[in-house]
């Protein structure tokens, strides 16, 4: 945007508080909206919005959410304030030296406006002056690159023929994915795998599985934390001891149509604070994950041409900065790589269905969004006289569940070769002792047929039926509770504006009340002290439920600032001024995430 003409025509402000009132109901509107956390709650005048607005934390969290240019900016700014104000064009003509190319001057200059419009910044265009708070947070913002990176040029534009060719192999990858997770599934229930005592699985007993399975070793790694994360394996006993095994949900999961068990999975991803490293089934939880996995999407989404890599990673060190460095580097390669194994990213090119993920979009989209590329299912399979059986395509889940019971695949392409055995038959009839029906179910899937060497292999091996076999589940796990972003709507800020110029003080209450009280799980001492030190280091707002002295509980809303000698010192944001509580009283914490 330009400059607004009221910038240099208002009188000058002499203080943030005195520039807010002055600004229209429009800027106070775009400054909401582009900093959604001064509506929670909403404030309740111009005093307490100035009040919020100047706060570290508050700061910290905008500037999560704007680029190299406009950190670069501030910093200009800050440095040519110490002493007095500065101009808009002192700051603009800094940035154009510093970066040495004058096609910076407009972009510069519109990143100016946006962070006066978010109040980082306050006066005219001849006396501009920066929030105390902003300067040590930018002090060591680094000089943009310039032009700003992008997709390489190379690369043709990604255009709808380009997204069908990606969605047609993703919709391969895909499937491959939803059937390796099922066969993991089946095998730890006949088998459970080991559980290490430091958790995980062993690198011997992944090697195992993996040549079982026939697929290298770093895909059945991701297949394993996928299944995990969607709760569809975990531990449990086998009676004399513990193992990896299938929960109850994998059942339920295993009989819906391929395109929404391919959503499950594709939505635990998306959500899951957690990347796959060399060992599976491991927590390394961490939040930043979460978001830096939503940056890359984002890249992906908006991109105009095929993207390697390298260029993704810059474009995200240039549009979020502040967490650049080599953790977040990894992450991003690693998700990356399991972006391509959940057939969302081919090639650099952003699936349809992953652009459905990368939208949050529901379930039922997700799942309409991969059904048209996924492989069609076969409900028939050739069986031949040397005992093998060839499946032409990917099978229905409870065909395939049953055929992997009594035979072994032996070989995997276009078509999925498997072989019946006598060891093979033998553990079908310790699941299930009635050889006849295993006859009736081969022949009732068999395109021509169950041939005669087949029956003998199957009455052979029946002549003596092995112990019954006990299939292992685990308890299904709690669902995860997954809270939206809170955002700045249209309606809010509108009833906030009723109330920063005293129209409809009647509002006030009810505003306030929408911010659900959701209950505060209990906490050890220590997991209260571990979750504050993590909010004050990630800038995040969070709910503390806190022993009042009259003996009652009170859900508070705060920004944490400091722990030390026993006590949080953090903004109050109903009482819309710094405290200081104990931690003694501190019963539980409970991040809560708010988004523009």
């Amino acid at each position: 945007m330009s400059p607004s003409p009221s910038h240099s025509s208002s009188p000058q402000p002499k203080t943030l508080a005195e520039d807010l009132r002055g600004r229209s109901d429009d800027d106070i509107s775009r400054l909401l909206t582009s900093r959604p956390d001064l509506l929670h709650p909403v404030p309740s005048d111009m005093r307490a919005l100035t009040t919020r607005a100047a706060t570290s934390p508050s700061i910290a969290r905008y500037l999560d959410t704007v680029d190299c240019l406009h950190h670069f900016a501030l910093r200009i700014a800050s440095e040519q304030t110490t002493t007095e104000p500065t101009t808009l064009e002192q700051i603009v003509d800094a940035i154009v030296s510093e970066v040495s190319d004058e096609s910076v001057r407009t972009p510069a200059r519109d990143a100016v406006e946006q962070l006066r419009l978010a109040a980082l910044l306050w006066g005219t265009d001849e006396r501009l002056h920066v929030v105390t708070a902003v300067r040590d947070q930018v002090a060591a913002a680094p000089v943009p690159t310039w032009p700003a990176p992008s997709c390489n040029a190379d690369h043709a534009r990604i255009d709808a023929t380009a997204i069908e060719q990606a969605d047609v192999r993703g919709g391969i990858v895909a499937q491959e994915l939803i059937e390796t997770i099922e066969e993991i599934g089946d095998l730890w229930a006949l088998t459970p795998g080991p559980v290490l005592r430091s958790g995980g699985l062993s690198a011997r007993a992944l090697e195992a599985l993996a040549a079982s399975l026939g697929r290298p070793k770093e895909e059945i790694t991701i297949c394993l934390d996928l299944a995990w994360n969607a709760g569809l394996v975990a531990q449990g006993s086998t009676g004399s001891d513990i193992g990896w095994m299938p929960t109850a949900a994998f059942e339920s999961w295993g009989s819906d149509p391929a395109a929404k068990r391919w959503a499950v999975i594709a939505r635990a991803w998306r959500d899951r604070a957690s990347i796959t490293g060399d060992r599976p089934l491991v927590d390394t939880d961490n939040a930043l994950i979460r978001t830096w996995r939503s940056h890359l999407l984002a890249v992906l989404t908006d991109a105009e041409r095929a993207c390697d890599l390298p260029t993704a990673l810059a474009i995200v060190d240039y549009r979020w900065p502040r967490r650049r460095g080599t953790r977040r580097t990894e992450v991003l390669e690693a998700t990356w790589t399991e972006a391509e194994q959940l057939g969302i990213l081919v090639d650099g090119v952003l699936t349809d269905a992953g652009r459905s993920l990368a939208s949050d979009a529901a379930s039922a989209a997700l799942a309409s969004s991969i059904a048209r590329t996924l492989p069609s299912e076969v409900d028939r399979v050739h069986i031949q006289a040397d005992h093998t059986i060839v499946a032409p395509g990917p099978l229905e889940p409870a065909l395939g569940r049953r055929l992997r019971m009594i035979a072994d695949v032996e070989s995997r392409g276009h078509a999925t070769v498997f072989r019946l055995t006598n060891a093979s038959i033998k553990r079908a009839l310790s699941i299930e002792p009635d050889p006849d029906s295993w006859q009736q179910f081969l022949a009732g899937i068999g395109s021509k047929g169950l041939p005669q060497p087949v029956a003998y292999l199957i009455n052979d091996a029946s002549r003596k039926i092995p112990a019954p076999r006990q299939l292992h589940t685990a308890p299904a796990a709690p669902t995860p509770v997954r809270h939206a972003p809170i955002k700045a709507s249209p309606t809010r800020v509108e009833k906030a504006l009723d109330i920063l110029r005293a129209r409809d003080e009647r509002h006030i209450p009810q505003i306030v009340a929408e911010l659900a009280n959701e209950e505060i799980p209990t906490m050890e001492g220590a997991a209260v002290v571990a979750a504050l030190r993590y909010s004050i280091d990630h800038h995040e707002t969070v709910r503390i439920s806190h022993a009042e002295s009259d003996g009652s509980t009170a859900l508070l809303l705060v920004d944490p600032i400091r722990l030390g000698g026993g006590s949080l010192t953090a903004y109050d944001h109903h009482e819309e001024q710094v405290r200081t509580f104990a931690i003694s009283r501190i019963s539980g914490v409970a991040t809560v995430r708010i988004s523009a």
